[in-house]
């Protein structure tokens, strides 16, 4: 039996198997010969799932993450796919999702991505070769994460800090129970694993992350100065156990104090990251210089064009250039037309993260 959530009781882990069993069998039944392999990443992948408790019982909180690996991306029923895990998204009330399905091709030419490193070395083979992953990923994907992806990260847990702000705003309803806060510690989350992704200390298991940041937070006085060893761990608790957090209420005043801290780390990981400084958020946000330059090459430019027209903009650098300074600028300032504007970067974000 597989172990999804180290924490729970053999129960829940042997009631979650059991669901996910029926579920593989439910996807190979559906996809037949055209499926090589069916992958659990995210927490639960990991055996990290969080859980709350709800009337003293134990339920899953977060998303199931699967990765399809098959024969031709191409010939993939998409929408009985999403038929697929609207039924299991009902059983288990989270979310349940399919990423894009790859081919064993595609994992042999994985970038140095976060998202493929965490989903090599934190994993469950649900159906197929268990060493598909590690047998084709890239060398590249095995080593720890270039700094840019520290950048990304920041990029991403940002623009979910601003949407939480937009929530408690009330320029949109909340999307699901809960989502402010979840975001809240998110971003708390993120921005400690973003110091350690600069550092070159990351690394995916959850658990053992905070006696990682203290280690470097001993050897590192920059590290030290920014104070958020007990703010690790607290994301942390919430990431494993979430229900601990219920009587927890995140206002305004919350994510704007965190939006602060996300900034002051920012400045932290980007100077060590390009020997550049700024002195306020204007600044970063004002700051021309190309974030990705992977992103933004001569054969790019072209692809580039067409995302911005995508998004209503005719630009030649990739949209995520200019979410770098929108959401800084957004989370840390409220200009007249910041309800407008935040609309159109989560759109773009929601495109393009």
């Amino acid at each position: 039996m597989n172990t999804y959530a180290f924490h729970a009781t053999p129960a829940f882990n042997e009631w979650m198997d059991g669901i996910l069993q029926e579920f593989t069998r439910d996807t190979e039944a559906l996809l037949g010969d055209k499926l090589v392999a069916l992958i659990l990443g995210g927490g639960y992948g990991r055996g990290e799932g969080g859980i709350e408790l709800i009337d003293e019982k134990e339920c899953p909180y977060n998303d199931l993450d699967f990765t399809l690996v098959v024969k031709n991306a191409a010939d993939v029923p998409d929408q009985a796919l999403l038929d697929l895990t609207a039924v299991y998204a009902k059983r288990l009330k989270i979310h349940v999702d399919f990423s894009r399905p790859l081919t064993i091709e595609a994992i042999q030419n994985w970038p140095a991505w976060l998202m493929w490193h965490d989903l090599l070395n934190g994993h469950i083979i649900m159906s197929g070769p268990q060493n598909i992953l590690t047998a084709n990923a890239p060398e590249r994907v095995k080593q720890h994460p270039p700094p840019i992806e520290s950048l990304r990260l920041h990029l991403n847990r940002g623009a979910g800090l601003l949407w939480a702000l937009r929530v408690v705003r009330d320029a949109e309803p909340e999307p699901d129970r809960g989502f402010v806060t979840r975001n809240y510690y998110k971003t708390m989350l993120a921005i400690g694993d973003a110091v350690l992704l600069s550092r070159g200390r990351f690394a995916t298991p959850y658990r053992g992350r905070d006696k990682l940041f203290d280690a470097l937070a001993a050897e590192d006085s920059n590290v030290r100065k920014l104070n958020l060893q007990e703010r690790y761990r607290e994301a942390l608790t919430f990431k494993f156990s979430p229900h601990e957090f219920n009587n927890t209420t995140i206002g305004e005043a919350e994510l704007l104090e965190e939006a602060q801290i996300w900034f002051a780390v920012l400045l932290d990981t980007e100077s060590l990251r390009t020997g550049k400084t700024w002195a306020n958020p204007q600044a970063y946000a004002a700051d021309r210089m190309i974030r990705e330059p992977e992103m933004n090459t001569l054969h790019e430019t072209p692809k580039n064009i067409l995302r911005n027209l995508r998004c209503g903009t005719l630009a030649i650098r990739h949209p995520r250039e200019a979410l770098y300074r929108n959401v800084t600028e957004l989370l840390l300032n409220r200009p007249s037309d910041w309800e407008q504007r935040s609309a159109k970067v989560m759109k773009i974000w929601d495109r393009y993260n």
